[in-house]
């Protein structure tokens, strides 16, 4: 009985270190996350990738507005990230990406991070090249 008073009395003292001081906005960034994917999922369709001639073609859902699309494709190398890129989203008017990737090679992820009108979205898709 005397051992875990003695026990309690030390667990009381004892300082709890978080494993970051900013926790809780990390927690935030991480729910927005979730929230942009649940966006994406709620959408007619996906994003669709096809490899073509060294390029990559990024065909965005019918249901959004071309003009209005921004943000970012992160092309995320597994492996090494020296060999990651970023390229701004801008859509032509079939609501069409092309990405140059004839001198990558390797396991990548694509991260798309975009906005449409007032609402944002978030898809990765994983791809091998060439």
């Amino acid at each position: 009985m005397t051992l875990i008073i003695v026990f309690a009395v030390l667990m009381i003292n004892e300082e709890v270190n978080l494993v970051t001081a900013d926790y809780y906005p990390k927690g935030q960034t991480h729910q927005e996350q979730i929230d942009r994917r649940h966006n994406a999922d709620k959408l007619s369709d996906q994003i669709k990738v096809i490899k073509n001639n060294g390029q990559l073609e990024l065909q965005f859902p019918i249901d959004v507005d071309y003009k209005s699309v921004s943000g970012e494709v992160q092309l995320y190398h597994v492996m090494d990230d020296k060999l990651d890129q970023f390229i701004a989203i801008k859509l032509d008017e079939n609501r069409k990406m092309y990405i140059d990737v004839q001198n990558l090679m390797g396991r990548y992820i694509l991260k798309i991070n975009w906005k449409n009108l007032d609402t944002s979205y978030y898809s990765e898709i994983r791809t091998q090249l060439p």
